[in-house]
Order: structure tokens, then C-alpha cells, then sequence
């Protein structure tokens, strides 16, 4: 039999490569800089790997290490534009990620066809009921003032009406481009004499979980004149207390801090509601607005009509705050921060706002045995309380943290683009997404401190148009699942330890759980048997991450703690998976024997026989290995149709078809339970003149077919799929291009270092395009293993009993 081992590509020489060329001497000219550019892009390994849904990037940690250096040897030394490095928007989302750090600080602008332009509109909260969240920008040119975000058009439900008297309406803005990356939303416009751009920035920050964990976002101003000539120039912008609450009757109260470092406004309501809601938002939160101190910043609170018409007449701001606190229905109070920059042909850098939403505690934790945990955001572990120091640090540090997004955006963009255009959108849209549905937390210990140990991440799902604010929805962390393998594969053990808290003596759920409540902040861990008809794709889906957990990391201390459950689990999807009956995928559906929800079993039962290996269960190791093997071998049968040209979604059903995107994790954990027949059946020939390439031919032209008479959003995931995933739409032409690119050689060349990259490092798009269509995601170099290193050798060494460390 053969025996299974961890194995991962990347060790730490190739990163000392890296840094060591991206220490180029700052004098270096452009041919040198593209010379060692190229000499790094040789030893770079790029392959490319074909998913159910699309074609899944495959990125090695060394190519994304590879890109990073190279962004930064073009931002530093080749004096690149940002312009030259972005390619051009390919589609329009119908909406905009604008601020999107946490569940409760999320804002987007809508950008459907019938929408207003950005400087016209108001930017809402994630729901579908599209809350509003009035947030304004101004810029004042010569005199003239014109707005590139907001309104001052009374919203729906307000009970003021149009300004009267002096009252200056501000121009509005003509929108001339807008271009969405994976961290960044950034419009470009023209205000009179000049052009404007404005960046809306949302940090991915996975190598530090303090600054991944702070709900605060920048928005930043860049100017350049038109004309050659130096002009008279403000800026401003604004934000509200409807960012505290959709109950607008609700009364708030503020307060304006300058440390000496920053300016900032802090505002909420007057009777907070712990870990409550109103139509999703928090009403618990603390609401800011900030700058960096510097020459020229002025601030006021009062009336919008008083503080906006103030910077229209004036260009400054008055340095008063109104102590007349009511309901946020009344007379918008506004909390602005302006700056005057004189006259100028060009900002010499950008002027940069910090909004953010805190609360703490963030996370209501019951543990198994009925214990109450108040958990706090994980950046209390540096800041405590002491919010000063933080928006210090938070409003200081932008110009590094757009260098680290702009770096990895350009990472992700590069691979990308080895698809499609298209392919670099989705990717774009899906990243911030993901992230911007967790919580990073730490509890606090007898001493009043926190413990920066105690590490648990959680997810709100977000974006179902009839229910929402379930609590670590493990079908979600799935689709998450390629975005954190990518970026940073330690995140994962935080995220599901919670859900596998079960102390031994309350009864083993002979299944896993599919989240941990339905109530999102409140998140309560199992304490006893519970039910419901997804046992096979939650088991399923666990267990597949709970091996890509130590796999990816090396870290051993989880699968260690609950190898006990997971083997009762592992027996679950023995018994259950081959004939899935009364089973409902997290797709929705019902049918029974659903191939792609029984390969998925099949899988799992194949990661615990990995797992088992791992700690040195040899027995278990060959039992679960043997009934993979024989439940893979009956499904195989079953799953191909008659005329071996297709694989069916339902068992003996010769009409229907499936693009199985469970074959992912088949690759992404390196199982290679499905042969290459099977697989090629699916996806693209390696030898055009072999029997198997005719099949894939076959399999492919079935898919473009389908693809021309698609309803307008998509390929559906299979023919018995009620709506469509938008990742399918992609599915043909991707194996087009994957074979047109890579022609006879198949998506990975035979070297065994590419092969491993391939089965290892799978895909960006995965999961987090499917988690940004079907439910609307500088890195840290995780440890790895050498090709050679068993798993249980690696995990013998290194595993922390205690706890898996992030460390």
C-alpha cells in the first residue's frame, strides 16, 4: 500500500533570495533592477491546475514570494506608475468594497446601472436592505467645491429637508475610471483644473494578526493639475452616527481626542446594546473618523448643513464640536476632519482618512460545558483600551500599509493574469470579501490582561439573501479555504477549533456540526448530539481542512487534540458517503447519490487515513487507506456515464452532469484518489492522441456548450443546481486556455518539486470565487516541509501540545 506523507515545497532559502535581491542598492539603475527581475522570474515555478468550478491558480508561496520582491524592486527602483502596473476593469460589480475590515464594519457603494456615480451617492452596510451609511468627501478647488463621494440630499426616512438660505451645493464630480484589487477600490476624477483620485484601502494584513484584526480602513486624496498650474486646494470628508445604528431613533453622543500624533472623533449611541442588532448592524459599537496630525487639518462637529457649507465658503473647518446629543433621526450631526494643502500643482503624497467601528467584547463564546466567555478583539493583545495609541499607530502606519497592499495586490494580479482579465476581476472582488467576514479574538485572563495565546478566529456569514448571521458556517470556511492556505495557512486552526470543542463526557456527535449557532455575535460550541441532514458535507468538509491545516503548516497540535473525534467522524463518512440518502449538499440540494457530495465524503475518509499516518496510527493509517481505495473504486463506476464522455451529477441519471468542483480537494491535499482518466475526463488532455484526451475533449466541448446557452449569470454547478454558481461560467474557456497555454504539457511539468507545488499550493480561486458569487476573502511564510520530511517525522519535532501556535 501506499504509504501517505505530508509534504510542502517551499523552504526558507527561496524567501533569503528574495530579500536578499530585493535589498538591490538604491542606486541601481532600471537595467540593472530588470535585470535581477528576470534572473529571480527564472527561478520561479508558476503551474497551473484545473478546478471543478474554474481553472484554480496554482500559486507556490515561492511565486507569491517571487511577485512581492518584484513589486517591490518596480515601486522602489523602476519608478513604475500605478496606472502601468494595474490592468484595466474588465466587468462592474453591482457593488463596490469600500471599508470592509469585520462583519460590523463594512461599507459598500453600490455600483449597479441604474445607480448614481460614487460622488453622488451614499455608500450603505452589506445587507440587501442596502442601510444607509452617509459618508462625504469634498474637494475644494480655487474656490470651487466639488464632491467626490456622498450627497447632501436628505435620505429616506429623514425628517429634515432640503438647505435653505446661504447654503453652497457642491459640484458634482465627473467619475472618469474605477478599478477594484484585492485590497484597494480606486476611482479616478476630474474636479475642474484637476484630476482626482481617490482610494478606497482595506487592508489584508494575515502576517500580523494585530492589524489584521483592526476594524479601521483608509480612504486617501491624490490631486494633480490639469493645466500645468499650481492651485488653491482643500479636502475634506465626513461621516455620521447612522454608522452607529439602523434604529435611528437611537440617540448618540461624542467626543473629539488630539493626541499630538492625530485628530480624531469618536461617537455611539447613548444606550448600547450588547451583541445586539438592527437590521445587522452592531449596536454596540464605537464609530471613528481620523487623521494624522498635520499642517493645514481643521475639525468641526455640528450640522451637516453648518460644517459643510463652513469648508465650501471657507475651505477650513471651525475646531468646535456642538454638545447638542439627539436621535439620529434628527439633524444630522457630521463628524468631519479637513485639510488645507495650499496651493499645489500635485499632492506630494496622499491624504489619508482612518474610519473604523470597534467593539469589545466582539464575540459572545459558550463553551461545551456552559461556560461564557466575552472575547475581545485580538488587537487588545498590544492596545488594551488605550484607542489613542491605536489610531496613532493605525493613522502613521498608512504609507507602509499601502506599500504591503499594493505589493500583494500586484502578487495576486500577476498570477492571475496568467488566466484571464476576467479571471483577475473575480479574484479582485473575492479577497477583501473573505476577510472582511472574521473575527480575530482573545480572551482575557484573571489579571485583567490578554492572552495573545488564546487565539480563536470567528466567520459571520454574510450575504444570503434570506437568512444571514449564521456563526462559523463550516461550508463557508470551505470556500474561504484556498484564500487562507494562500495568504497565511495558520488562520484556519483558530477557525475550527472552536467547532470541535466537545468535551468527551457529553456524547459524541457521530457527525460534524455545520456552525456554531445561528446568531452572529453569539457563537455557542456543542454540548451534545445535534442534528442536521448535511452530516456528509460538514464531515466532509472538516476533515479535508483539518488535514490542509497541518499539511500546509506543519503543525500538528489540532489534529493531535481531537484525533479521537475525528476518527468517529472518518467512520461517519465510511458508512454514509458512497450512498448519500436523505443527505442535503451545501449546495441545497436533496437528491440522493450525488456524486460530487459522495466524492467529497470519499475524500474525507482519505484525509483521516493521511492524518492518522501523520501521528503514527499505522493501523487506522490502512484501514481508513483500504475503504478510500474500495469506496473510490465503487464510485468511480457509478459516477462515469455509459458512454464514458461525461461525469453524471446523479448516479445512473445518463442526462444529467456535474462539474464537480469536490476534484479540488482531491488535488489540493495531494490524495490522487480520483486517477487521471477520471480526472481528464473532467478537465484537459495531456496527449491529444491518447483515448483519455478524446474523453477530456469531449468533457470540455460538453461544458463550452453549455457555457452558449448559459442563463445571463452563468453555467449552474450541475444539472440539478436550482441557481447558478458564477465560478462554473468560467469553466470552459479556462480549460481552453490552460490547453492552449500549456499545450502538450499538461498544466505541471513531470519535475516532482512542480507536482507537489501543484497539489500544494492549489488556488486562490477556489473557494473564494465561490464564496464571493454564491453567497453575496507582504504575506506570512508559513513553515513548510522538505520534499523528503514525513509528516509524522515533521509533526514529532515540531508540534506544540498545548495549542497550535501562529507564531
Amino acid at each position: 500500500m501506499r504509504s501517505p506523507r505530508i509534504t510542502l515545497s517551499l523552504t526558507s532559502g527561496h524567501i533569503s533570495a528574495c530579500a536578499n535581491i530585493a535589498s538591490v542598492n538604491g542606486h541601481s539603475t532600471q537595467e540593472q533592477v530588470a535585470a535581477k527581475a528576470r534572473a529571480l522570474r527564472r527561478r520561479a515555478l508558476l503551474c497551473l491546475i484545473l478546478s471543478p468550478s474554474a481553472v484554480y491558480l496554482s500559486l507556490t508561496m515561492f511565486a507569491l514570494a517571487l511577485n512581492l520582491c518584484t513589486v517591490f524592486l518596480l515601486f522602489f527602483h523602476a519608478d513604475l506608475s500605478l496606472s502601468q502596473l494595474l490592468p484595466s476593469q474588465t466587468f462592474f460589480p453591482p457593488s463596490i468594497p469600500l471599508a470592509v475590515r469585520s462583519p460590523y464594519m463594512s461599507v459598500w457603494y453600490a455600483s449597479t446601472n441604474s445607480s448614481p456615480p460614487i460622488s453622488t451617492a451614499y455608500p450603505s452596510f452589506w445587507t440587501a436592505e442596502g442601510n444607509i451609511l452617509s459618508w462625504v468627501g469634498r474637494i475644494r478647488v480655487d474656490g470651487a467645491t466639488y464632491s467626490w463621494m456622498g450627497q447632501d440630499r436628505p435620505a429616506p426616512g429623514c425628517t429634515w429637508t432640503w438647505p435653505t438660505g446661504n447654503y453652497l451645493p457642491p459640484i458634482a464630480i465627473n467619475l472618469t475610471t474605477v478599478r477594484v484589487t484585492p485590497t484597494r477600490s480606486i476611482f479616478s476624477m476630474r474636479a475642474g483644473p484637476m484630476n482626482v483620485t481617490v482610494t478606497f484601502l482595506s487592508p489584508i494584513e494575515p502576517s500580523d494578526l494585530v492589524l489584521q484584526s483592526l476594524p479601521f480602513s483608509y480612504v486617501s486624496v491624490e490631486a494633480e493639475s490639469l493645466d500645468g498650474k499650481a492651485h488653491d486646494v482643500q479636502l475634506y470628508s465626513d461621516i455620521n452616527p447612522q454608522w452607529l445604528s439602523n434604529n435611528w431613533d437611537d440617540p448618540a453622543t461624542w467626543s473629539t481626542h488630539q493626541t499630538g500624533n492625530s485628530v480624531y472623533h469618536q461617537f455611539e449611541l447613548q444606550t448600547p446594546q450588547p451583541f445586539a442588532e438592527v437590521s445587522a448592524q452592531a449596536q454596540d459599537g464605537f464609530a471613528y473618523i481620523a487623521m494624522i496630525s498635520t499642517r493645514g487639518l481643521t475639525w468641526e462637529i455640528d450640522a451637516d448643513e453648518t460644517v459643510r457649507n463652513r469648508f465650501s465658503s471657507q475651505g477650513a473647518l471651525a475646531n468646535t464640536s456642538s454638545g447638542v446629543f439627539g436621535p439620529i433621526r434628527d439633524e444630522p450631526t457630521v463628524f468631519a476632519i479637513s485639510v488645507d494643502l495650499g496651493q499645489v500643482q500635485a499632492t506630494t503624497a496622499p491624504v489619508a482618512w482612518a474610519v473604523g467601528f470597534v467593539r469589545n467584547p466582539s464575540i459572545s463564546y459558550t463553551t461545551s460545558n456552559g461556560q461564557t466567555l466575552l472575547l475581545s478583539p485580538y488587537f487588545t493583545t498590544k492596545y488594551g483600551t488605550d484607542i489613542s495609541s491605536l489610531i496613532d499607530d493605525f493613522t502613521a502606519g498608512f504609507a507602509s500599509a499601502m506599500q504591503r497592499a499594493m505589493a500583494l495586490d500586484q502578487a495576486i494580479l500577476n498570477a492571475a493574469s496568467k488566466i484571464s482579465p476576467e479571471y483577475v476581476d473575480l479574484v479582485s472582488l473575492a479577497a477583501r470579501q473573505t476577510f472582511s467576514t472574521i473575527d480575530i479574538t482573545a480572551s482575557f485572563g484573571s489579571d485583567g490582561l490578554a492572552n495573545a495565546s488564546d487565539v480563536r478566529i470567528f466567520m459571520k456569514e454574510l450575504g444570503a439573501l434570506t437568512t444571514y448571521g449564521r456563526t462559523n458556517p463550516v461550508e463557508e470556511l470551505y470556500a474561504a479555504l484556498p484564500l487562507l492556505l494562500y495568504l497565511n495557512a495558520s488562520l484556519v486552526g483558530p477557525m475550527l477549533s472552536p467547532l470541535l470543542e466537545v468535551p468527551p463526557d457529553l456524547g459524541r456527535q457521530a457527525y460534524a456540526p455545520k456552525d456554531l449557532g445561528q446568531q452572529y455575535p453569539f457563537a455557542i460550541a456543542a454540548s451534545g448530539p445535534q442534528s442536521h441532514p448535511q452530516g456528509v458535507e460538514q464531515t466532509g468538509n472538516i476533515l479535508i481542512m483539518l488535514y490542509a491545516h497541518a499539511r500546509f503548516t506543519g503543525e500538528g497540535a489540532l489534529i493531535m487534540r481531537y484525533y479521537n473525534l475525528t476518527r468517529l467522524w472518518a467512520n461517519y463518512l465510511v458508512n454514509n458517503s458512497l450512498n448519500t440518502n436523505n443527505q442535503e449538499s451545501a449546495d441545497g440540494e436533496l437528491s440522493a447519490n450525488i456524486t460530487n457530495l459522495a466524492l467529497k465524503g470519499i475524500i474525507g475518509v482519505k484525509a483521516m487515513a493521511q492524518i492518522a499516518f501523520a501521528l503514527g496510527e499505522e493501523a487506522d493509517a490502512d484501514q481508513y487507506n483500504n475503504q478510500a481505495d474500495t469506496l473510490i473504486g465503487q464510485w468511480r463506476s457509478l459516477a462515469t456515464s455509459l458512454d464514458q464522455k461525461k461525469l453524471l451529477n446523479t448516479y445512473g441519471d445518463q442526462q444529467s452532469w456535474t462539474t464537480l468542483y469536490n476534484l479540488y480537494a482531491d488535488k489540493l491535499l495531494g490524495t490522487n484518489l480520483v486517477d487521471e482518466s477520471v480526472r481528464l475526463i473532467h478537465f484537459i488532455p495531456i496527449q491529444p492522441s491518447s483515448r483519455v484526451a478524446q474523453l477530456a475533449e469531449l468533457q470540455a466541448e460538453t461544458l463550452r456548450g453549455r457555457m452558449l446557452n448559459a442563463p445571463a449569470f452563468g453555467v449552474p454547478i450541475d444539472s440539478g443546481a436550482a441557481t447558478t454558481v458564477n465560478a462554473g461560467a468560467y469553466v470552459a474557456n479556462s480549460i481552453r486556455s490552460c490547453y492552449q497555454h500549456y499545450g502538450q504539457r499538461g498544466c505541471c511539468s513531470p519535475r516532482p518539486l512542480c507536482q507537489a507545488t501543484c497539489a500544494m499550493r492549489s488556488s486562490i480561486a477556489c473557494g473564494i470565487v465561490r464564496h464571493s458569487t454564491r453567497r453575496s476573502a507582504h504575506s506570512r511564510w508559513c513553515t513548510t516541509l522538505p520534499l523528503e520530511t514525513s509528516s509524522r517525522e515533521w509533526l514529532g519535532k515540531h508540534h506544540a501540545p498545548a495549542r497550535s501556535s501562529l507564531a
